[in-house]
């Protein structure tokens, strides 16, 4: 985000300044998703990762300075490709992220759940924040409204 920018130095604030220009629409749609559901959050996060079809292993976000928000759209199988999270060693919990926003903590192992990636489509918007004031580690999954999904 353009607000995130000011310690950079000339050339990475002309090269983040330009990958916002060219993609300008669909960092204000996606802006507007998130604003849907957290006005504070939208107002703070930094970045924004847009994948397809994208498989992970299990990973921690270590730049990120708070939870993240994660949204996937597509034609995978319902109650699939959702965000994986460690709550404890013994409990993992599956946030549906289809035509929805979950909220979890990359600071907390986390990955994408199993999908068809062979024969369906999945895109995914991930919402976060690299910069600003450092969230204390809490929970690694938070609760959202059921209706909250994007169609």
């Amino acid at each position: 985000s353009p607000e995130s920018w000011e310690k950079l130095g000339r050339t990475k604030r002309q090269k983040a300044e330009g990958k916002l220009n060219a993609n300008r629409a669909v960092w204000d749609l996606a802006k507007q998703v998130v604003e849907s559901v957290d006005k504070e959050f939208a107002q703070n996060y930094t970045a924004l990762a847009v994948t397809h079809n994208f498989i992970g292993s299990p990973h921690i976000d270590r730049q990120n300075v708070g939870p993240f928000y994660g949204l996937s759209l597509g034609t995978f199988e319902d109650d699939t490709g959702g965000i994986m999270v460690e709550c404890s060693a013994r409990i993992v919990a599956h946030n549906n992220t289809k035509h929805r926003l979950a909220k979890v903590d990359g600071r907390f192992p986390h990955w994408v759940a199993p999908y068809d990636d062979e024969n369906k489509e999945r895109f995914s918007v991930i919402f976060y924040q690299t910069m600003g004031e450092y969230q204390k580690v809490g929970s690694s999954v938070f609760n959202l409204s059921d209706g909250d999904d994007f169609l």
